[in-house]
């Protein structure tokens, strides 16, 4: 066995790479959306100010086994390391994670970092047993949160998408509701990261001790750049206060290059601003946008935990559907 990194910058490599990944993230389940070629490699050649990505795989000779992405904050969280272990099917049980496993802890105590955080997905009668959870338990990880992949066919009904978009007004008349595609307007960026950051504190996240993130509006730029090189269009819908800060909002991911999917991507309201139903307003009015900009897409997907009563409320009554649980499990050094 060889364990390396990869050049990102060698076609070859790279298409090695999205070959595991891609069979690994698709091996028993029936709605995985992998990212394409074209998005990795968009994303995984750019220089990214927030945080540091290294790729590593194992070899057999010119047969790429397995990959791990370390991806290593650099703004906040600095105590943490993200990791993703993607072992092909057809050559599990060899080792081949065990050794990414060994790779990620060393590289973790290199960089003077404490915690690793990797997450999978499994059905929910496996909860206890699957063997992604007990591979992670040997190596001494420990289930911190579960979050719940759904997803919700498209298209949803127009009436009751603007029947809840009518059902809020009223309980928001003093906020403005507006919405971008790609690029927001400067004058926003500022107070859009400022609750961008706090996602990270609010949303539950069982164990696992975050910290606020630090995205600029420098970050946020760079970081939509790689979306458009990357194919992906983002749909924000935004909640401003009456001195046009943004208080809310919620993203959703169009991917052009897969006509049948949509990404539902963060939705917050500033704490200071809850009770006014403008949770719901935003995903309704963005859905509703969206899905007639792009008829055709059949499924809209998203990930709460669990334990999120408020948002997994609004989910259910646009119609997600449960599918299967995105646990993620940590490492104490």
């Amino acid at each position: 066995m060889d364990l390396r990194r990869v050049d990102v910058f060698d076609d070859a490599e790279l298409g090695r790479l999205h070959d595991v990944v891609e069979a690994a993230e698709l091996h028993e389940r029936p709605y995985a959306t992998p990212w394409t070629l074209t998005e990795e490699r968009a994303l995984f050649r750019s220089v990214d100010p927030a945080e540091r990505r290294e790729i590593w795989a194992t070899w057999e000779g010119r047969l790429m086994t397995g990959v791990a992405v370390v991806e290593l904050p650099l703004l906040d969280n600095t105590d943490m390391t993200y990791v993703q272990v993607h072992v092909d099917p057809a050559h599990t049980g060899r080792g081949y994670g065990s050794a990414l496993v060994d790779l990620v802890i060393h590289r973790t105590k290199d960089e003077g970092r404490s915690t690793i955080i990797t997450d999978t997905a499994y059905p929910f009668e496996r909860r206890e047993d699957h063997p992604y959870r007990m591979f992670a338990e040997r190596r001494g990880f420990t289930l911190a949160n579960t979050e719940v992949h759904r997803v919700l066919d498209l298209p949803v009904d127009e009436q009751l998408l603007a029947s809840m978009v009518e059902e809020a007004a009223p309980h928001h008349a003093g906020y403005t509701i507006e919405r971008y595609v790609g690029d927001l307007p400067a004058d926003l960026l500022p107070s859009y990261c400022h609750v961008y950051n706090q996602l990270a504190l609010d949303a539950p996240t069982g164990d696992i001790d975050f910290e606020a993130e630090a995205i600029t509006p420098e970050v946020w730029l760079e970081r939509e750049a790689q979306l458009r090189d990357a194919r992906r269009l983002r749909s924000s819908v935004l909640a401003l206060d009456g001195d046009r800060q943004v208080v809310g909002y919620s993203d959703l991911s169009i991917p052009l290059d897969d006509p049948q999917h949509i990404h539902q991507w963060g939705t917050i309201v500033h704490r200071d601003h809850r009770g006014h139903r403008l949770g719901l307003a935003l995903k309704a009015r963005n859905l509703l946008q969206v899905q007639r900009e792009y008829p055709g897409r059949t499924a809209l997907h998203t990930a709460n935990a669990e334990v999120n009563e408020a948002m997994v409320g609004i989910n259910e009554r646009l119609g997600f559907r449960p599918v299967e649980l995105y646990p993620e499990f940590q490492l104490k050094l």
